[in-house]
């Protein structure tokens, strides 16, 4: 007996549920910003909108699956804006220093989301704490990878060799990172209510004088 085939959704359902999936998605995000990512529940999405909680299952299998999504549109904005900020530069030693001041501007005044991509076990359930090797490997990596293509590509001088464009690629993994910890040490500052001692403009500008110098004596 010959099976049949399942039904494919048609376009319409198929718009229909990403819509809905984009509207959970901004709840989520309308919570994120007002209460932080400990209040980014199912319970709390299905009442922002006035759904059930098991109604929300038709879109997201669980929290934790919600949470990755939103943490892959949030990483989206970060690159988005970082893009942004490099395609106004020209290729040379400003590009780190555009990174690390975009990332900040990105970040400075949105801790909480900050804190969903990079310290998100917040939002996970006490059986899981990272996102999975699926995500990090189809969703987070690509995104990261595609940024740093775009800096290589920025750093490295015409014609430059496999070595040149290791250092480059180096550097610019370096200054993102230099980056992320600045931003993290601001926020745990900002949640312990423990203002550091130096001005974060100050700071920032330091950081990025430091790498757009470095950039200016690579090979």
């Amino acid at each position: 007996m010959v099976k049949k085939q399942r039904k494919q959704p048609s376009v319409r359902v198929a718009q229909k549920r990403q819509r809905a999936r984009g509207e959970i998605l901004a709840a989520a995000r309308a919570i994120l910003n007002e209460s932080g990512p400990e209040s980014v529940t199912l319970a709390s999405v299905a009442g922002q909108l006035g759904m059930t909680k098991q109604s929300l299952y038709h879109y997201f299998s669980s929290k934790e699956a919600l949470a990755r999504d939103l943490v892959t549109t949030l990483l989206d904005e970060e690159c988005e804006s970082l893009l942004q900020a490099i395609n106004k530069r020209k290729a040379g030693k400003e590009v780190l220093g555009t990174v690390i001041q975009a990332f900040y501007s990105h970040y400075v005044d949105n801790l909480d989301a900050f804190r969903t991509v990079y310290c998100q076990s917040q939002l996970y359930s006490s059986s899981v704490r990272t996102l999975d090797e699926t995500t990090l490997r189809e969703e987070i990596h690509p995104r990261t990878r595609h940024l740093f293509d775009v800096l290589e590509d920025r750093l490295a001088r015409p014609g430059a060799n496999k070595a040149e464009r290791r250092r480059a690629r180096q550097l610019a993994f370096t200054a993102w990172t230099s980056a992320l910890g600045l931003m993290t040490m601001l926020s745990v500052a900002a949640a312990n209510d423990d203002p550091i001692a130096h001005s974060e403009k100050a700071l920032v500008k330091t950081l990025a004088n430091a790498f757009d110098g470095a950039a200016g004596l690579a090979p």
